[in-house]
């Protein structure tokens, strides 16, 4: 997944982020049956949702604290969800399930508060931990309402021998809800999952480049979903101003 990202500061410690995400994912599963094997899989790619998220940064006995809330926006295509005809557990049993957009105006909320510790592998260490939560309120016009997710994290950065580079590795858990369509709930979504994700920064000028590697270390999934073993992530922020 690349998520590009516009960083515009309006006052010393207050700003706002316009952040757009574009999917490239693939999901398999193989569904045994009597007499033949189903393989299954389901690609999507493109823009997904872009997000508006305004910052402010302060101190807090010697912590540095974001706080941030903005919006979704619905840029990624949603389409007419399908389903099978006959109910299972009393959800609702999707024929396809990926969809590059929700379709709907959510609100986002997130906390990150971080310190350096000069300490710990000098000359030092920065200790994070991070919050972050997105509560759709609505449907979008095909009747779908998109499950609840939160996600908490902690971890630490260092700079490398070259000052440019930061090396990140991050442990952190997310909860989604399931999906809803039309006040039946969907059959395929929701659960838990703990990563483990190391990761890198490179700077130039205003520019910054993040790589990121999510490993599953623990997934307790609601239902029957396909799952990836391990997600990558490539992210490009431009500071304007």
């Amino acid at each position: 997944m690349w998520l590009v990202t516009a960083d515009v500061r309006l006052f010393t410690s207050t700003g706002i982020q316009l952040t757009a995400t574009v999917p490239d994912v693939t999901r398999s599963a193989l569904v045994a049956q009597p007499g033949a094997d189903l393989h299954f899989s389901e690609t999507f790619r493109g823009l997904g949702d872009m997000s508006l998220i305004s910052w402010h940064r302060r101190v807090i006995r010697g912590w540095n604290v974001t706080l941030n809330g903005g919006i979704s926006l619905p840029t990624g295509r949603a389409e007419q969800p399908r389903f099978r005809t006959e109910l299972d557990n009393d959800s609702l049993v999707p024929v396809s399930r990926l969809q590059r957009g929700t379709g709907t105006v959510d609100p986002l909320f997130g906390v990150t508060v971080n310190r350096n510790y000069s300490q710990i592998l000098p000359p030092g260490t920065r200790l994070f931990a991070t919050a972050a939560a997105r509560a759709p309120v609505a449907e979008n016009e095909y009747g779908l309402r998109t499950g609840a997710s939160s996600e908490i994290g902690i971890g630490g950065s260092r700079e490398s021998f070259w000052h440019e580079l930061v090396l990140i590795v991050r442990l952190s858990w997310l909860h989604r809800a399931q999906d809803v369509f039309a006040g039946t709930p969907v059959l395929v979504g929701g659960g838990d999952w703990i990563y483990l994700s190391p990761a890198a920064a490179v700077s130039f000028g205003k520019i910054t480049i993040q790589t990121e590697v999510k490993f599953p270390l623990r997934r307790s999934l609601a239902n029957r979903q396909l799952d990836s073993p391990r997600s990558f992530q490539i992210g490009v922020v431009w500071v304007a101003f």
